[in-house]
């Protein structure tokens, strides 16, 4: 991992103390990288016994949480239970240093790292790991169709519904007789298929949905990041149930909210359907003893198959943005 913080740190000498170095001097919360005397990769906050509760603290999957006490604070102590798993253990720590890094109340900073390890419960119970940069592009392709296609012609109960990939489906989006699998790309006219079952459908129809998108700035007119993606599906959602189904269906598809991600700005170039049909560009048989089998798809060479205006009317999408 990029980020060792606690390689500087030898472990406690005595079994009654840690040993360990202040993860972040503004924040308002005392936030420690630890080791004991085994050696265990620990993660410590100090805070007055008062504010930190002794019960109702979440169960993590792979981490053991416990309450202790030093002088007149109370210790919340996160105890790595697995050493290969140390990136996602940083990463949740960050993640708590970051969301309280510009609170100025300590009760309401501990309630946030309450309900942020409340998020990472369900996120560690399905055993995801983080996505990265090409992953997040991939949810933003996704959000970008759910945005510009499926919202505007449904009902926002009906159009998250339609949405798939979070539930480990095959196909990304399914409503009606239509699949719809969704691929983003940049500059290079290709989409990457990264299994053999993603141009194929047991429905009627099978769309691909191809949205180019560059990296970009904040600085560039028009970019967003992944967080504005999300805002704007709220603001069209507009039903505070609604509302936390879709973070549901984010936290399943593998999406914490961490502040690296405002980091990556995208900007929306085009978009296009094509209709995937007998003839399609696509590998047909899969060999005997082969089980996974990932490959390019030369959009050149697919230009016959752009749906047209009647199919995707038929499917109910339209054609708003392509």
């Amino acid at each position: 991992m990029k980020n060792d913080p606690w390689s500087k740190i030898h472990p406690s000498s005595s079994d009654n103390a840690l040993r360990g170095i202040l993860a972040d001097k503004s924040n308002i919360l005392e936030f420690y990288w630890a080791k004991d005397t085994f050696g265990n990769l620990l993660f410590v906050l100090s805070a007055p016994s008062e504010i930190i509760p002794n019960a109702k603290i979440p169960k993590l999957q792979g981490i053991d949480i416990s309450i202790g006490k030093y002088e007149r604070n109370n210790q919340m102590i996160f105890l790595l239970e697995a050493k290969e798993n140390k990136d996602i253990f940083y990463t949740l720590c960050m993640d708590l240093v970051s969301s309280t890094k510009e609170l100025h109340d300590e009760k309401y900073a501990v309630n946030t790292v309450l309900y942020r390890l409340d998020k990472w419960q369900h996120f560690l119970k399905n055993r995801r790991k983080i996505i990265d940069k090409r992953q997040l592009k991939g949810l933003a392709g996704e959000l970008l169709f759910l945005k510009h296609y499926l919202l505007m012609k449904n009902s926002a109960e009906e159009a998250l519904s339609f949405w798939k990939a979070p539930l480990q489906s095959v196909h990304d989006f399914e409503f009606s007789s239509f699949s719809v699998e969704v691929k983003t790309k940049s500059s290079v006219n290709s989409i990457h298929i990264s299994s053999y079952e993603q141009l194929f459908t047991e429905l009627d129809y099978l769309l691909l949905y191809v949205a180019t998108l560059n990296d970009s700035t904040p600085k560039t007119p028009k970019a967003f990041n992944i967080y504005m993606l999300i805002d704007d599906i709220k603001t069209a959602i507009s039903d505070t149930v609604l509302e936390e189904r879709f973070e549901n269906l984010l936290m399943q598809y593998g999406f914490m909210g961490l502040e690296e991600y405002r980091d990556y700005w995208f900007l929306f170039v085009s978009d296009e359907f094509y209709e995937v049909k007998e003839d399609f560009p696509r590998i047909t048989d899969l060999p005997e003893g082969i089980e996974n089998l990932t490959y390019r798809v030369n959009l050149e060479k697919c230009k016959a198959f752009k749906a047209d205006s009647e199919i995707l009317m038929k499917a109910g999408i339209g054609n708003e943005y392509s």
